[in-house]
């Protein structure tokens, strides 16, 4: 069994907004998205994430970023157990009506910490706390349209 957990994270962009997971009320953000489930494809673990915490329905395009977090080179930032990223570009599906009932992320003891997912401005994303710090990359690609594929390293 590996030591590294395997997730699927999403890109949305709506109207000159990105939609990104807030914790602690805006202590730090990150993409929506999670762990891979046994007998899941990664399209499907990313659609099936941004459903249960945001309420939206996407079509998930293309993968955009690969990243990893390695906890001996990355001074054990986030925990021990190293990960491995998929970020795909994923557009709201308008047919869909939002579902009200959210999964929200729990800590070690079980308390939310998640405050739910938000819709923050493009020229705003150089501002918050952003886990990973890829707010320049993503701030670039977004307003140059660039979709292509890329492997991020030291990251973290």
């Amino acid at each position: 069994m590996s030591n590294y957990r395997l997730s699927a994270r999403a890109i949305v962009i709506k109207n000159g907004r990105v939609l990104l997971n807030e914790f602690n009320n805006g202590e730090y953000y990150n993409l929506p998205g999670g762990g891979v489930e046994i007998d899941e494809t990664l399209r499907d673990a990313v659609a099936r994430e941004v459903l249960e915490e945001s309420g939206l329905t996407v079509f998930v395009r293309e993968m955009l970023y690969i990243y990893e977090y390695n906890p001996i080179r990355d001074g054990y930032r986030y925990g021990s157990r190293g990960g491995l990223s998929h970020v795909f570009r994923c557009e709201v599906d308008e047919t869909k009506e939002e579902v009200a009932e959210r999964v929200l992320d729990l800590d070690r003891l079980n308390n939310s910490v998640s405050t739910g997912c938000k819709w923050i401005l493009v020229k705003e994303l150089e501002n918050i706390n952003l886990v990973p710090k890829i707010n320049k990359i993503l701030i670039r690609d977004i307003m140059t349209q660039d979709f292509t594929l890329k492997f991020l390293e030291d990251i973290h």
